[in-house]
């Protein structure tokens, strides 16, 4: 009895020898998103992901040997989901709740893909919808698809294009919303009324 149980002991820990702690966590920075549409008013930013991108993993692809292949780096990682770090970084912009139309993304993709071992971009794509107040009815709906090169071909480089990244969706966000308030003037009506 002794022999199996020291025999599980050894064996449970060779295991866990195995497993590595991520040695970096990465977010997308203090700095805030800058972005403010001025004709519509907003009551702020809800993103979601599908369950892919609902880790913290930082996934990457090799383009250059094949592209199928969807991998995570081992050592380094998110703080959160990426969807969580995008709605966060877009709402310290918003004014606090309480009225006006709420934007709900659906982040479809945030990979780094290596087009040589040497070079290598972020993917960003989403789906934005302008949600009424009441949230009953999608006002407007655009998707936004972002590259940025990567400064440096790892973990780190990718989460500087990441950031980057967001910090251009959020100027293409504002621009698409402040053209949608010229454009369809109930639906600032609606957005502001709220």
């Amino acid at each position: 009895m002794r022999l199996a149980v020291l025999c599980a002991v050894l064996l449970l820990a060779a295991c866990g020898g195995n497993v590595r702690a991520p040695r970096a966590t990465y977010d997308l920075g203090t700095a805030a998103v800058v972005w403010r549409p001025a004709g519509l008013k907003l009551s702020g930013v809800s993103a979601a992901a599908p369950a892919w991108l609902a880790t913290p993993a930082i996934a990457y692809r090799l383009l250059y040997a094949g592209g199928m292949r969807r991998d995570v780096y081992a050592e380094s990682r998110w703080a959160g989901p990426p969807a969580a770090l995008i709605e966060r970084a877009l709402n310290r912009q918003t004014p606090a709740p309480g009225g006006g139309c709420g934007l709900r993304l659906d982040v479809d993709e945030l990979v780094q893909v290596f087009d040589t071992p040497q070079s290598s971009r972020i993917l960003l794509d989403v789906r934005a919808s302008l949600v009424a107040p009441d949230g009953n009815a999608v006002l407007a709906r655009k998707a936004f698809s972002l590259a940025r090169p990567a400064p440096t071909a790892d973990a780190r480089g990718g989460v500087a294009a990441a950031a980057a990244a967001v910090q251009a969706l959020g100027g293409e966000l504002g621009a698409w919303l402040d053209a949608t308030a010229r454009a369809a003037p109930p639906i600032a009506r609606r957005c502001n009324a709220g």
